[in-house]
């Protein structure tokens, strides 16, 4: 009971932000079997290798990130924030699931608006092909 009370005061942000930076303080916060799913995936991922790839190649690609409020519970943090990438401004949620051991097990990010988020999508194809599955980001149709 404890331990739930403390997570629901208690703010995720400073863990969130380094890990997001470093990759062993991403490894301490997730559990091995971390999902991510959003807006920009055509699939979710699994696994901690994949989400991390995942969150260090959006970080490349994003030029400033703010977050701009937290509500957290027991078992979920919602973070919204805003975000500037590829000469356009965004605004989202990322929702954090923990397991019972308090580890992150989930990570949904989800941009908005929709131009935007087939752009970012479109971009990490391009970095990153189909090395963290087939057909994971948006592709524009040829000639457009």
């Amino acid at each position: 009971m404890q331990n739930d009370l403390q997570r629901s005061t208690q703010s995720i942000l400073p863990v969130w932000r380094a890990a997001l930076s470093d990759e062993t303080a991403f490894g301490e916060a997730v559990t091995p079997q971390v999902r991510l799913e959003g807006s920009i995936y055509a699939a979710p991922l699994s696994g901690r290798e994949k989400v991390w790839i995942a969150l260090r190649t959006a970080g490349g690609i994003t030029e400033a990130l703010n977050f701009i409020h937290e509500s957290t519970t027991s078992d979920r943090s919602y973070l919204e924030w805003e975000l500037e990438a590829l000469g356009q401004r965004f605004e989202g949620v990322t929702v954090l699931s923990f397991d019972s051991s308090g580890l992150i097990d989930k990570v949904a990010l989800h941009h908005r608006p929709l131009g935007g988020v087939l752009a970012f999508s479109a971009e990490m194809g391009r970095r990153l092909g189909n090395s963290l599955g087939p057909d994971m980001f948006f592709q524009a149709p040829e000639g457009t």
